[in-house]
């Protein structure tokens, strides 16, 4: 049931969003798919389905339940960008974040997680949902 719950909550957002944006300036809007820059002390996840506020409330609630992410920063320590569909968990100092714990998380708050971020020597690593590692 909380899961279909989520699923019409994201419909509703996606309808409301879609309805919105039809009464939008005719101008085409210069969408940004970059992701923002990650610091040391951050992971960042692509998600699919994060359309709205209320979307990024149910991640920031289940995410913000894991003992590596620091919720004493801003916003429980998961800053959301639902325009993007991507988000930056801050994380404890010290702390290694277990990957299949936060794609655990993203999926039991009812979305898809498409690719997880996180910084190593100054290069991005990729980390997928059911790699194993």
């Amino acid at each position: 049931m909380k899961h279909f719950r989520n699923i019409l909550i994201g419909l509703i957002c996606t309808a409301t969003s879609l309805f919105v944006d039809g009464f939008a300036a005719a101008e085409p809007k210069a969408e940004s798919k970059e992701t923002p820059a990650l610091k040391h002390d951050e992971v960042g996840l692509k998600v699919k389905g994060l359309v709205c506020s209320f979307c990024a409330q149910g991640i920031r609630k289940n995410v913000s339940k894991l003992n590596f992410v620091d919720t004493k920063k801003s916003q429980k320590g998961v800053m959301v960008d639902e325009k993007n569909g991507y988000f930056v968990v801050s994380l404890k100092s010290g702390k290694i974040p277990v990957w299949k714990d936060l794609f655990a998380a993203v999926v039991n708050a009812g979305f898809d997680v498409t690719e997880g971020q996180s910084l190593s020597d100054g290069k991005i690593v990729i980390h997928m949902p059911g790699a194993k590692k």
